[in-house]
């Protein structure tokens, strides 16, 4: 009903008029520099643009960085936004790094009076990659999927994340942190090392771990 309300609205705008609201939605440009953690330009780096405050209903704009480590992203609407890494091989993640983490992220602000900013991103350090390798513990056959769930040591009633993947998929965990981790499978019981307060785990910036995991099929 509301759709329909916004879009009754329109239809009695002079058609300039709306072609011209249209245009100025979207006009907003943040470009800036990225440094990676030795202090150089971060080559070929993905980034994500982050409008803040407002519901995500569609795909985030995506750049990469030039030889410069410069970026440019053209036609933004008009809010607050951050820029974070969003690069899965190089380490970088919303989950492990980006704004859905424990950090506090700076932002920029666009608007008609000051259209473009300049975002410059110092990178984080990278995530640690965990890969799983996931068996029926009574057959030895590879299970296809997981679920998996990863929470502070300190506050593990606070998951940082949970979500379901390819068991043959990396996923990128917070580095230099005391973590709890908890795997499942539908069809299966919950891994038994880490039934409970969870399976401790702590990676460095950059360390690949593999975890043997069996799980047992439920009843």
């Amino acid at each position: 009903m509301r759709i329909t309300v916004v879009l009754a609205g329109l239809l009695l705008v002079p058609p300039a008029l709306a072609h011209q609201t249209h245009e100025s939605s979207y006009k907003g440009v943040i470009h800036g520099f990225v440094i990676g953690q030795d202090g150089q330009p971060a080559r070929g780096m993905g980034l994500t643009a982050c409008p803040l405050g407002v519901p995500l209903a569609m795909a985030l704009p995506h750049v990469k960085t030039n030889n410069a480590g410069e970026y440019r992203f053209e036609n933004l609407h008009w809010g607050r936004y951050t820029v974070y890494a969003d690069d899965e091989d190089a380490g970088y993640s919303t989950l492990s790094t980006g704004p859905s983490g424990d950090g506090h992220p700076a932002e920029v602000e666009l608007a008609p009076e000051h259209p473009e900013a300049e975002f410059r991103l110092q990178l984080p350090p990278r995530a640690g990659f965990l890969r799983i390798h996931l068996t029926n513990k009574q057959t030895g056959a590879v299970i296809s999927g997981m679920e998996i769930s990863v929470m502070p040591r300190e506050n593990p009633e606070s998951p940082l994340f949970g979500m379901g993947c390819d068991s043959n998929e990396v996923v990128l965990v917070p580095p230099n942190k005391d973590l709890l981790l908890h795997v499942t499978s539908w069809g299966f019981r919950e891994w038994d090392e880490s039934v409970g307060r969870g399976k401790p785990l702590h990676l460095s910036s950059g360390t690949r771990l593999t975890l043997d995991v069996q799980l047992e099929p439920s009843d």
